[in-house]
């Protein structure tokens, strides 16, 4: 019941025992109309359309900003028309409100309404809300409609190059007796599948197994990245954190160039992909619901990388650089072949120069994206 109802029943009823104890039949005529008026537009949103609603989302998965479309296919079962009802779509922190048409008996409708995808995050759309009310606004009822469904807002995509490996590798093999040895190493043995090259079939697994089993061996030379994303809300802004997450988002993106493993890891101990993980996609996945999280500090966290297996590249992502930490970076030029930090600052700042490090600091992904290729061109 809306205010304008419960004013309506409540002044009836003063309205009715007033004229009842002064004896002004005036009164009570009018009480009871404004509570024969309460009782119609009860009874008119009681009554409960016979319709049902599918909702589909295409597609589920976009890129912040990119549109998200929500498609209504809405039908009335009954007999007796459907008025014109608001329905209101819940999304994150906010609603969307579109106004569905009237429907005759049996008629099929459609309408469509773009959901605001320029935050990201993982997205809960619940049931659809639909109002409906009386003619006088004092009654009004809500049904829900539809089952629960998600859409994921990734985070932006920066058009940053792949860095430099300074590995070349021929895809034809060696090209002569002098080529460096010792880059393909053995994985395990594994069932033969169609394409596999011939020459690597062990024979004594296929006899034991009774099927063709091959040698899967792997080129331990390949470029292998390892990004750590700075939790810590202490060095961020609003602003700073999203960009930051759009940064290393895209830093993954394009360390998997040519299908290169990649690992990602966050201040909060948290590991995906590693040397078996060639697509980006669980990566971006995780790094759409993720969350500032001050559990620890990213110098404990790099130091822990002394003991772990190096690679190619090591690239940080943070927000405003404690200089102290660069030496923290700068140790582990003994496990990666190149250092590199990224620092988000709300403001503009003079370049930073550390031996071995490079450090792209910059306010915003576009201006970051200009550093990189800059710093992956050299």
């Amino acid at each position: 019941m809306t205010r304008t109802g419960i004013g309506a029943l409540v002044g009836g009823v003063v309205l009715a025992v007033v004229g009842w104890v002064l004896v002004w039949p005036a009164l009570v005529v009018l009480g009871f109309g404004a509570l024969l008026l309460v009782a119609l537009a009860m009874g008119y949103t009681r009554r409960k359309p016979r319709l049902e609603i599918d909702r589909s989302i295409h597609p589920a998965r976009v890129p912040k900003g990119t549109p998200a479309i929500a498609y209504l296919t809405f039908t009335n079962h009954g007999r007796a028309h459907v008025p014109p009802m608001v329905a209101l779509q819940p999304f994150g922190l906010g609603e969307v409100r579109l106004a569905l048409p009237r429907l005759a008996g049996g008629q099929v409708g459609v309408r469509t309404y773009r959901l605001p995808t320029m935050r990201r995050g993982i997205f809960q759309l619940g049931p659809l809300e639909l109002t409906r009310g009386d003619p006088f606004a004092l009654v009004r009822s809500t049904q829900h409609h539809g089952g629960n469904d998600q859409i994921w807002v990734y985070p932006r995509i920066l058009p940053l190059r792949p860095l430099p490996t300074g590995v070349n590798r021929s895809l034809e093999g060696p090209t002569s007796e002098t080529a460096q040895e010792g880059t393909l190493t053995f994985h395990r043995i594994r069932e033969y599948e169609t394409g596999d090259d011939l020459r690597m079939i062990h024979w004594k697994s296929t006899a034991r197994a009774g099927k063709l089993m091959v040698r899967h061996n792997v080129d331990t030379s390949q470029p292998y990245t390892v990004v750590v994303l700075d939790l810590r809300p202490a060095v961020y802004s609003e602003e700073t954190f999203e960009t930051a997450v759009d940064v290393a988002a895209s830093v993954v993106n394009c360390s998997t160039f040519g299908r290169s493993p990649v690992e990602l890891q966050t201040t909060d101990g948290k590991r995906l992909g590693g040397p078996e993980t060639r697509e980006a996609q669980p990566l971006v996945d995780h790094l759409a619901g993720v969350q500032p999280d001050p559990a620890n500090s990213l110098a404990n966290h790099l130091l822990r990388l002394r003991r772990e297996r190096g690679g190619t590249a090591l690239v940080v992502v943070t927000g405003v650089l404690d200089v102290g930490d660069l030496p923290v970076v700068a140790s582990l030029r003994r496990r990666f072949q190149r250092l590199v930090v990224a620092s988000i600052v709300p403001e503009s700042q003079r370049p930073i120069q550390f031996p071995g490090v490079h450090v792209l600091t910059a306010t915003d992904g576009d201006e970051l994206t200009g550093l990189w290729n800059l710093d992956a061109a050299r």
